[in-house]
C-alpha cells in the first residue's frame, strides 16, 4: 500500500501516514462548483434576459464616462459587453449611442422585444422598431438607443 499516492497525505520517516486536511482540494472543488454554477445560471437565462444584462452593463459604462468626450477606447469597452452577438456600436450622435445586434433569430427577437423594450435608469435604453412580436422574422437586426 506504500505505492498508493494520496494527494492529501504524506508518509513520515517513522513509516506512519500523516493525513493533511484536503483544504486545497476543497478550495479547488468550491471554485469549480462556483464557476460551473455561474455558467449554468447564465445559460439558463433567456436571450432577452442576457441582452438586458449586456445593455445595462453598457449603459453603466456610459454613465461612468459622461461627460467625457467620445473615444475609441470607450467604444471598444462598450463592444465588450456584447461578446455573444454580432454587434455594432454607433456613437455619431454622441452622447446618444446606438447598439445594433445583427442576425438574431425569430425566437430571440421576440424574447428581446418582450423583455428589453425599455430600461429606465440614469441612462435610458430604448428599443427602436419591433413594437410587436409579429415584426420579428427569421433574421433580425435590433437597435437600442442608449441615452443619458
Amino acid at each position: 500500500m506504500s505505492s498508493v499516492f494520496w494527494p492529501y497525505s504524506s508518509k513520515l520517516e517513522s513509516g506512519r501516514v500523516q493525513r493533511r486536511p484536503p483544504l486545497l482540494w476543497l478550495i479547488i472543488i468550491l471554485a469549480l462548483t462556483l464557476t460551473g454554477g455561474l455558467e449554468l445560471g447564465a445559460t439558463l437565462r433567456s436571450p432577452g434576459q442576457r441582452m438586458h444584462s449586456e445593455l445595462a452593463g453598457a449603459a453603466a459604462d456610459l454613465q461612468s464616462v459622461m461627460p467625457i468626450v467620445r473615444s475609441d477606447a470607450m467604444l471598444v469597452q462598450l463592444r465588450r459587453h456584447f461578446r455573444e452577438h454580432d454587434a455594432s456600436i454607433d456613437a455619431t450622435h454622441w452622447p446618444v449611442v446606438l447598439v445594433t445586434l445583427h442576425h438574431l433569430d425569430g425566437s430571440t427577437c421576440r424574447d428581446a422585444a418582450d423583455k428589453v423594450r425599455r430600461i429606465e435608469g440614469p441612462v435610458v435604453i430604448e428599443l427602436e422598431r419591433y413594437r410587436a412580436a409579429d415584426e420579428c422574422h427569421d433574421d433580425n437586426e435590433m437597435t437600442w438607443r442608449i441615452m443619458p
